[in-house]
């Protein structure tokens, strides 16, 4: 008799309808993307590792005009034009008569060159705050790849967090539709049916907030790269993987790379050297300073005869 009550159970479950919603039905990819090429469109697009590089102009033209400012004079160019009508005017009781008008102008040139310890620090201390900013410019372009990357993995994290949530949808699918079968026979309450529905319910709103979170790591991913995804981010897989390794590191090693090459730390040092050549440019204010001038100029004066 229970081997009979035994095959009637597992027949009653594998003729069993399938009313309840699939909820674990594949989505149809349209768009693939890799880690290289997430890094790619990041570096290009943005915003946050653009608002970096703009700080390489800056810097660069300051280097230039430190350097103009030490070899180059300094030009000033001035013109006027005056114009003075027929009649007569009182000065010092001397009464004076012009009459006919009369026009006038001039012009100057002056040109001027100023060397002071102040411009002579000025190219070096140009040159330490664009090394800064280049070291700054390459921290930002680190910071860009861990986040990515760390977004990246996230991603990846929440879509294997999807897998695991659906394989669980389907075996308490299982475990319901044999709660049914066992109640149909007679080896089982109600209340266990009840119990497997409620399992199945919680899995099936598990996976539903699985989704939405893979999404939402997606998307974050995409806000990252400063574009629009090229399709809905349930139709685009993330199609890298990453072997488990065991890191092998020396802590030694590691601190010395660390000091090297560390661009904060690099910045750092950079900012140093320029505040040393603020500190000589301050100073070159009690130190005396060689000035050169030269002038042209000219005036000319027209009168009418009407």
């Amino acid at each position: 008799m229970p081997r009979i009550t035994a095959l009637l159970v597992v027949a009653l479950v594998a003729t069993a309808p399938l009313n309840a919603q699939d909820t674990t039905q594949a989505v149809p990819i349209r768009a693939t993307l890799t880690l290289s090429e997430a890094l790619e469109q990041a570096r290009a697009n943005s915003p946050a590792y653009r608002q970096v590089l703009n700080d390489a102009g800056p810097a660069r033209w300051g280097v230039r005009q430190a350097y103009a400012n030490l070899f180059l004079p300094g030009a000033d160019v001035s013109l006027g034009f005056g114009y003075t009508g027929a009649g007569r005017s009182t000065f010092g009781g001397t009464e004076f008569t012009q009459s006919s008008p009369s026009y006038n102008s001039s012009y100057g040139i002056n040109l001027g060159w100023n060397l002071s310890l102040a411009t002579l620090s000025a190219p070096g201390r140009a040159k330490a705050l664009q090394r800064a900013t280049g070291e700054q410019i390459a921290a930002g372009g680190v910071q860009l790849k861990a986040d990515i990357t760390t977004q990246y993995l996230t991603a990846l994290q929440s879509a294997a967090q999807v897998d695991v949530a659906e394989q669980q949808v389907k075996r308490n699918d299982d475990f319901l539709r044999l709660a049914q079968a066992r109640y149909q026979v007679g080896q089982t309450t109600l209340l266990d049916v009840r119990q497997a529905e409620v399992t199945k319910s919680t899995s099936e709103v598990a996976l539903l907030t699985a989704r939405q979170r893979a999404s939402e790591a997606k998307l974050e991913l995409f806000r990252l790269m400063g574009i629009e995804p090229p399709a809905p981010v349930t139709q685009i897989a993330l199609t890298d993987s990453f072997p488990v390794v065991e890191p092998q590191f020396d802590l030694p090693t590691l601190l010395a790379t660390a000091e090297q090459q560390n661009p904060n730390l690099r910045a750092l040092r950079a900012q140093e050297d320029a505040a040393g050549a603020a500190v000589t440019t301050a100073k070159s204010q009690y130190f005396p300073n060689l000035n050169l001038s030269a002038r042209w100029s000219g005036f000319a004066q027209e009168f009418t005869d009407e």
